[in-house]
């Protein structure tokens, strides 16, 4: 007691604590204060330390006490409403409307927030049973409430569920963001049936970003579609009766800039019209654009009028297509894939494709086509492309290899990121009976070779060496090894 007595007296009197029915009562920080003090006074006396040892301990505790007061003060509370909304808005909606437990003041704050972040696995606890109905049940009657009392209008409503909901029900989520003038839809759910979208969709002034993950029937594409703030648009997995439906939405797309297309279908189609005037990247994978040939006999026709395009990926079957890509003048990197089933019926709609696109700077191209099916077709030329990435082994096609070469004379840098396969003896057999006509990119520019997954083969050796032998200003070459973690770098001098 004497002790704590003599602890509690170096407090400040408004931070004292006090004895009250035999307990010590005050409170939390002059209650930490003062077993501090008591602490450091029992060592000093077992210690025997001077009093003025005593007072600077006791006041380095006072100031740790007014430093601890200080980190612990409420400042949110004292910032105004609007930047609290800004500050919930970036929190998923489940933990933003969460706070409205906090406080009389917090109630009502959350629906003031821009944005929604609604993810039914955050709902739906998936640890536990995410297939459970009352689970849910219990999403959608927190979704509804959340849509219906929220008063500000809304910059981003991004909806993803794992779960199947009833497709009117999300229809009716959307329509409800629309009426408050949103900008940026990001829809990804799931339907036992295709769901199609509200028509005020197709006519919403004001959305910018509009991204759908969802198996989405176009059918009802109004015959005049008005999106004149869409930037980018996102499609996978939707639907289009014909080719005029999706004409129609694409036209009414005025300043569209980015615009992917993936696991899409088109049926009955004719003629695609991709007609963008501010289009800079344009992706589209594994897109069917009828299963068979239009009923005409003619093939698919898919018109690319993009002046303003630098980015372009297409993942896609060629067969029974027909290319038309104009004013591609501005082209920085082009990512291309393609196959078909019948590769005799494909080298022209190939060779439609490389022309439109021949004043790439960089060329990712992975062509499922063996040679034979374009030995009488004639390669465009490539004038401005410094990198060429072959994105398969070339076994079966190093005729088209050598003549790419031969048709890119400024080309910089290649690379072949699946290795050189096991067939390379006729690619150096033809380079080494060319000599010394060959490729004029391996006498005056080629710098850098990079293969991947090389397999030390004695035919892929002969390839390095046949590189080697003719590329007259080669830098460097890299070689990483299929087989373990080596990585051979040869700098030539």
């Amino acid at each position: 007691m004497e002790i704590a007595a003599e602890a509690a007296g170096e407090l400040p009197a408004s931070g004292k604590p006090c004895f009250q029915g035999g307990e010590l009562r005050g409170n939390g920080n002059s209650l930490v204060c003062f077993a501090a003090a008591a602490y450091k006074l029992m060592k000093l006396r077992y210690y025997e330390a001077d009093a003025d040892t005593l007072r600077e301990i006791m006041g380095s505790i006072l100031k740790r006490q007014k430093l601890s007061e200080e980190q612990y003060e409420d400042r949110i509370s004292s910032l105004p409403d609007s930047l609290i909304a800004q500050i919930l808005s970036r929190l998923p909606t489940k933990y933003a409307v969460s706070t409205s437990v906090l406080s009389t003041r917090w109630k009502q704050l959350w629906t003031s927030i821009t944005s929604f972040d609604i993810i039914d696995d955050l709902l739906l606890c998936p640890q536990n049973d995410s297939a459970n109905p009352s689970l849910q049940r219990s999403f959608t009657s927190f979704v509804s409430p959340v849509l219906l009392h929220h008063v500000s209008c809304v910059q981003r409503f991004r909806l993803i569920c794992s779960q199947s909901y009833d497709a009117s029900l999300v229809n009716g989520w959307i329509a409800d963001t629309l009426l408050r003038n949103v900008r940026e839809l990001d829809l990804s759910f799931q339907t036992k049936h295709y769901i199609m979208l509200p028509q005020d969709l197709f006519t919403c002034r004001t959305l910018v970003v509009l991204k759908l993950e969802a198996y989405c029937d176009m059918n009802n594409v109004p015959t005049s579609v008005s999106l004149p703030s869409l930037r980018i648009l996102h499609l996978c997995g939707s639907r289009f009766v014909d080719d005029d439906s999706i004409n129609r939405f694409l036209f009414g797309c005025p300043v569209l800039e980015e615009l992917h297309m993936s696991v899409c279908g088109v049926e009955n189609v004719s003629v695609i019209n991709i007609v963008a005037p501010m289009l800079t990247s344009l992706f589209i994978d594994h897109c069917s654009f009828g299963n068979k040939r239009p009923p005409h006999g003619s093939d698919c026709k898919i018109v690319l009028d993009t002046p303003a395009l630098l980015y372009l990926t297409m993942c896609n079957s060629i067969e029974h297509r027909c290319y038309l890509v104009e004013n591609l003048h501005h082209l920085i990197r082009a990512d291309i894939c393609v196959y078909a089933d019948d590769a005799s019926a494909v080298s022209k709609a190939l060779m439609d494709l490389l022309k439109g696109i021949s004043n790439v700077q960089f060329l990712q191209l992975r062509c499922l086509i063996e040679d034979t099916s374009m030995r009488d077709c004639q390669l465009p030329k490539f004038p401005n492309m410094t990198l060429l990435e072959l994105d398969d082994h070339c076994d079966g096609r190093w005729a088209f290899v050598l003549e790419l070469l031969e048709n890119s004379q400024h080309l910089e840098t290649l690379v072949f990121k699946e290795g050189l396969g096991v067939d390379g003896k006729a690619f150096t057999q033809s380079l080494r009976n060319r000599a010394p006509n060959v490729p004029s990119c391996l006498l005056s520019h080629l710098k850098e070779i990079e293969i991947r997954y090389f397999e030390g083969m004695q035919e892929g050796w002969e390839m390095v060496e046949c590189f080697l032998e003719n590329a007259k200003v080669l830098e460097k070459l890299n070689m990483h090894y299929a087989s373990s973690e080596r990585d051979w770098t040869i700098k030539i001098r």
